[in-house]
């Protein structure tokens, strides 16, 4: 490999290695594309494939527009409501020997049968005339279809991998965009790129309001994964001035049932973490998952397995009497019984 490298003809444009350096090594990443869109539109490969696991239709609109300026408008877009084999019949023609750019995105729409594995091996096999960009569900996918022709497009993205995706700060000050993105990044590990792509719509309507819109709306829009740790963390520091102000903005993301048993859960878990001195035995880490990391760091010496029961047994009742149409404001009560240790 290092030999062949070594005498790759000095005139190559250094621009095409990477690209070169991808295709040795295996599947590439929607990173890969865009760090080398202009090496990708100057070589000859004939289809170019962005494969996912779930479709993410607001994404595959931008990469279209993201292609298109970088093609000068030259890029068709091709609908498969009506019959496959017309298609067909369109990419495999050309007048006076014109290349095309054509982008292909609803293949799903195409119900499986011999039609689509049809038109899937026409795709499979596809070296002209004109060039393809299409957007593939891994199943469709079969392991002979070439690649170094696939982009892989995965259900999430941390904050570090939405900063190599360039179509997100287009169009928008890069200062605004980055501060928007880092904010929506704490309440949440990982979003899907039609996440992304909606969340800065919104990125771009509040402009510089955006750190209001995120303090009051964002956890509103979207589930947060981290909001919950926070719950717990809030809670069994006895934090009662922010845990308060962070209920106040979670408790109507979700119904009265789901709260009493996570609290119940939190509880059970922290009853037992307690029981083991912080010293869960490996097959067993499953039971403290969710549990905040300063619990299972150092606040579970705070508390004894008689405290974490009585608070479960309150909860408990709380639960019972909701579903006799109680008030979750009850819930309000025994917080502030737990917060000022009357469960100890």
């Amino acid at each position: 490999m290092l030999f062949f490298l070594h005498n790759i003809d000095n005139r190559v444009n250094l621009i095409l290695l990477p690209l070169l350096l991808i295709m040795l090594y295996g599947t590439m990443t929607i990173f890969d594309f865009f760090s080398n869109i202009s090496s990708i539109i100057a070589d000859n490969r004939s289809v170019i494939c962005f494969s996912y696991k779930e479709s993410q239709p607001l994404f595959f609109d931008k990469i279209q527009r993201y292609v298109e300026r970088s093609l000068d408008g030259s890029l068709k877009k091709l609908s498969l409501d009506g019959s496959p084999l017309d298609i067909t019949v369109q990419l495999s023609t050309t007048f006076l020997g014109q290349t095309h750019w054509f982008i292909i995105t609803n293949l799903d729409s195409i119900s499986a049968g011999k039609k689509k594995s049809d038109f899937l091996q026409f795709l499979k096999n596809y070296k002209g005339p004109h060039r393809l960009i299409i957007f593939m569900s891994q199943d469709d996918i079969e392991t002979d279809f070439h690649s170094n022709n696939i982009y892989a497009i995965v259900p999430g993205y941390t904050h570090d991998e939405a900063k190599k995706i360039a179509l997100l700060y287009e169009d928008a000050k890069p200062e605004l965009m980055a501060y928007f993105y880092r904010k929506i990044y704490t309440l949440k590990k990982e979003y899907s790129l039609d996440e992304l792509c909606l969340l800065k719509e919104y990125a771009l309507l509040v402009g510089n309001n955006s750190t209001e819109f995120i303090d009051e709306w964002m956890e509103k829009l979207i589930e947060s994964d981290v909001s919950l740790f926070y719950v717990s963390q809030l809670f069994y520091e006895k934090n009662s001035a922010e845990f308060f102000i962070k209920w106040d903005k979670v408790r109507g993301l979700y119904s009265d049932q789901f709260w009493t048993a996570f609290f119940s859960e939190q509880l059970f878990k922290g009853y037992f973490y307690i029981q083991h001195k912080g010293m869960v035995p490996p097959e067993q880490k499953v039971l403290t998952f969710g549990l905040s990391f300063s619990f299972l760091k150092h606040d579970w010496k705070m508390f004894s397995q008689e405290e974490l029961q009585k608070a479960h047994q309150k909860i408990y009742e709380i639960d019972l009497s909701l579903k006799r149409s109680g008030s979750i404001y009850q819930l309000d009560t025994f917080f502030m019984s737990f917060f000022n240790g009357d469960f100890a």
